[in-house]
């Protein structure tokens, strides 16, 4: 028989992984990469490499609408960001 059953198990509280990071990212006219800032360093986009769109959870209160861009910047390091449509934010992921 189980003691508590409402005790939670496990290690802890559950923590995210591959969060988005925000990102200063310099656009073009239609809203493409050209420039990113790492650390506070300036990245030429060398190439755009890969391009998709993701639309989920629309019925949901907060939706989910990106753009997501494999890039390869100036120092030769593939980087994956997103502008996330709806806000006009963009971010890094990690992963």
């Amino acid at each position: 028989m189980v003691q508590n059953s409402r005790k939670a198990s496990g290690p802890g509280p559950i923590r995210a992984l591959n969060l988005p990071v925000p990102l200063a990212v310099e656009e073009d006219t239609h809203q493409n990469p050209l420039a990113l800032t790492l650390r506070g360093r300036r990245f030429p986009v060398a190439s755009i490499d890969d391009l998709w769109e993701i639309g989920d959870q629309w019925w949901r209160e907060e939706a989910v609408s990106r753009k997501y861009y494999q890039v390869a910047i100036g120092d030769g390091r593939l980087i994956t960001i997103f502008r996330d449509l709806i806000s006009g934010e963009w971010y890094r992921q990690r992963g």
